[in-house]
């Protein structure tokens, strides 16, 4: 089978998106498919595994990993078009898969479809992130969130398949079509070697931080869906301290008590998962699935999240708080370290299977 990813992004780069689409077109590879991806023509880290790594021409010049809306992106997404039409036509994959609302508008307007079978991979919900990139300028929000919804609906004209269960049902219930239903398809996760308790107090040294204090890590970015800030406002009441792994630009953070660990490789992410006592996984924008949540069952690290975070899951390893806003949080944390959940690795081999995730793809190029 060979298969065709389209990623209106920068990759590889240690966002949460990048992190699941190299899940993706790494289990895709290591099961023996000849797997394309086209990207943006910049990127930061170690390439995927056997994937076959398309870039556009470095034209806009851009070096900008973060995520959320700006010209250059626009520049790159038209360029994207056609370089996505002579890529389909020349390789003649068995499945075309547009990786979030861009690069499905990318494929509609390229007209893959008439190349080969073409899907929506839906990531997101924008009518909700959009709004998120507005905080300086809430006169702008609703009609972002109009802008978002009319997106939505538009990138769900192709076959749909969502990363979570209530993405999927939120793009069903908005659409007026029974052709445009989406189904949830979940992603590719690999357990990971869960923390040494030997590793505990060296990294708790490194960092500076007590042996004997609460530890609550937020390891991702700091972009306004995510909601870090309840994250760490729930921290401060639950008397924990806030460790914060990230390689966003940090000024956000001043006004919150935290300690802050760059997080540019897999050695920073193990040691800041030693030093916790739980990970917690806040939301604002609901639809998509943290990435830093699988990360962190995947090492059977303690979890707090709430219904935003998990998006219609409920995985073993989390302690549930009742809202994702920080008094819920902060009462999850203390029920969290008097009793502490188990069961993530092992959630996350069941239901997170590769060879899963690769057959949901096979049957998809064979049959929708």
């Amino acid at each position: 089978m060979r298969t065709l990813h389209l990623a209106c992004l920068p990759f590889p780069s240690p966002q949460g998106t990048q992190a699941i689409v190299r899940a993706m077109v790494e289990a895709l590879a290591d099961a023996g498919h000849d797997t394309h991806l086209l990207t943006y023509a910049h990127g930061s880290g170690e390439e995927a595994r056997g994937v076959v790594h398309h870039r556009l021409s470095d034209f806009p010049r851009a070096r900008s990993l973060r995520s959320g809306p700006s010209l250059s992106k626009i520049a790159l997404d038209l360029q994207m078009i056609l370089a996505a039409h002579r890529l389909a036509s020349r390789l003649r994959p068995d499945l075309v898969v547009a990786h979030g609302v861009e690069a499905a508008y990318v494929a509609r307007s390229a007209r893959l479809s008439s190349i080969a079978r073409t899907i929506y991979y839906a990531h997101t919900r924008f009518d909700a992130e959009l709004p998120t990139y507005a905080t300086a300028s809430t006169h702008v929000a609703r009609p972002l969130q109009v802008l978002g919804d009319l997106l939505d609906a538009g990138a769900s004209r192709l076959r749909t398949v969502a990363i979570t269960p209530d993405l999927a049902a939120h793009l069903t219930r908005r659409s007026s079509r029974h052709e445009d239903r989406a189904t949830p398809l979940l992603p590719p996760w690999s357990p990971l070697d869960p923390p040494r308790s030997d590793e505990r107090n060296p990294a708790r040294r490194s960092l500076g931080l007590p042996r004997d204090a609460k530890v609550v890590l937020y390891a991702g970015n700091l972009d306004g869906y995510q909601g870090w800030e309840e994250a760490a406002e729930a921290a401060r009441r639950a008397n924990a301290t806030f460790l914060v792994a990230t390689e966003s630009d940090p000024t956000p953070l001043e006004r919150f008590p935290h300690v802050r660990v760059g997080l540019a490789d897999e050695r920073d992410r193990r040691r800041a998962y030693a030093a916790c006592d739980l990970a917690i996984v806040p939301r604002r924008a609901p639809g998509g699935l943290p990435i830093k949540l699988l990360d962190a069952l995947a090492r059977d690290v303690p979890v707090v999240a709430g219904p935003r975070a998990l998006a219609g899951l409920d995985p073993r390893g989390v302690e549930r708080a009742d809202t994702d806003e920080a008094p819920a949080l902060a009462a999850a944390i203390a029920r969290a370290i008097a009793c502490t959940p188990r069961g993530g690795r092992a959630w996350i081999e069941d239901s997170l299977a590769p060879a899963r995730f690769v057959a949901s793809i096979a049957e998809l190029a064979r049959t929708y």
